[in-house]
């Protein structure tokens, strides 16, 4: 009965939206792994198409996990590569994807066995990700959970400096930007986001998400408190507020955002936990799509991307996580987010 109610889910959210008008692609981008994949990344093409990447092996954390990856094309996904395995003892984990001014595109990925002693690694393509450069590290010798984009992509601003949102598991979670102003070839690490002095002891932040306006540049972080918080910066990243929470529940897993041309700020979260549990680590059932009009100080919620909250055959909670959000053209949104931990989701629709 449970088989056949996952698959009845499945067909129900294939299909969901069929005559909906901002709804313009929904699909997976390979089939169902036996092992493990999770943190995708995503970035828009020239030719109208994509390049996603993520972690992929038997089970996250094993010796066999590697980056891999796939092009989209005339509205099909190519067929699955291993973009990145530097060392076949090392798990590899969180690509980014990211584009510099030169048109070369730079996928960073972590390398280590713990999040507390990731190194970061980088490739760089200059033909749309058809063949890379040989990996090297993004700051060698840093061992200290890695540097650069710890898992949403960079933000680059108008003066041209790029922006890693970085953080490190390492104790308490701390949070802080990796910046560049030479195009991603060289490195230098802000100060952490201070955390309130009336904050628990165990309080941490990760996993930064950015973005711009007029008034600065500003992150919502990942929690283990059951809350989204937020700093900003009104020098280009150098110096940061302190960190306060925003009005945004979420269940201690990944976020990320868009800041679109129609000025809207958009934010793909799980949100509160669907059985009312209070605090950190609640289910990942339900994936949904919000936006602000105010700088994300107030919003509203404008899609479901996925909900279901039946347990898989093997007996596994479901789960809807770790978002990656576009605007690969004016008016249109592009996601994807692990679906299950078995396949990775795509969704293309127009900005609600």
């Amino acid at each position: 009965m449970k088989k056949i109610s996952i698959l009845v889910a499945l067909v129900a959210c294939a299909a969901a939206g069929a005559d909906d008008a901002g709804l313009l692609a929904q699909e997976f981008i390979a089939p169902p792994v036996e092992g493990h994949v999770h943190a995708s990344t995503l970035l828009p093409l020239p030719d109208g198409g994509y390049l996603a990447a993520w972690f992929e092996g038997s089970k996250e954390g094993a010796a066999d996990v590697a980056i891999k990856g796939s092009r989209r094309r005339n509205g099909q996904w190519g067929p699955v590569r291993v973009l990145a395995k530097v060392n076949p003892d090392s798990p590899h984990w969180n690509p980014v994807l990211w584009r510099a001014v030169d048109g070369r595109i730079v996928l960073f990925f972590k390398v280590g066995r713990n999040c507390s002693d990731w190194r970061t690694y980088v490739r760089e393509s200059r033909d749309e990700g058809e063949t890379w450069t040989p990996p090297r590290e993004l700051v060698p010798g840093e061992v200290r959970g890695g540097r650069g984009p710890v898992r949403n992509k960079c933000l680059r601003l108008a003066n041209g400096r790029w922006l890693a949102p970085a953080s490190r598991e390492i104790g308490r979670w701390r949070a802080f930007v990796d910046i560049s102003d030479d195009d991603g070839r060289t490195w230098r690490a802000s100060l952490e986001f201070p955390v309130p002095a009336d904050a628990p002891a165990k309080f941490g932040v990760i996993q930064p998400t950015l973005w711009s306006d007029a008034a600065g540049v500003h992150a919502l972080l990942r929690a283990n408190d059951g809350w989204i918080w937020r700093t900003d910066s009104t020098d280009n990243g150098e110096t940061w507020r302190e960190l306060r929470r925003s009005p945004l529940p979420n269940i201690n897993s990944g976020i990320d955002c868009v800041y679109a041309s129609n000025g809207l700020l958009y934010l793909v979260l799980n949100g509160a936990d669907p059985k009312g549990k209070k605090g950190t680590w609640g289910s990942r059932s339900h994936l949904e799509l919000r936006s602000s009009s105010d700088g994300g100080e107030t919003w509203r919620t404008c899609r479901v991307l996925a909900d279901d909250a039946l347990r898989q055959p093997d007996g596994r909670a479901t789960e809807f996580s770790y978002p990656a959000i576009r605007e690969p053209r004016p008016g249109v949104l592009a996601v994807t987010f692990t679906w299950n931990r078995r396949q990775i989701r795509f969704v293309e629709l127009r900005c609600p």
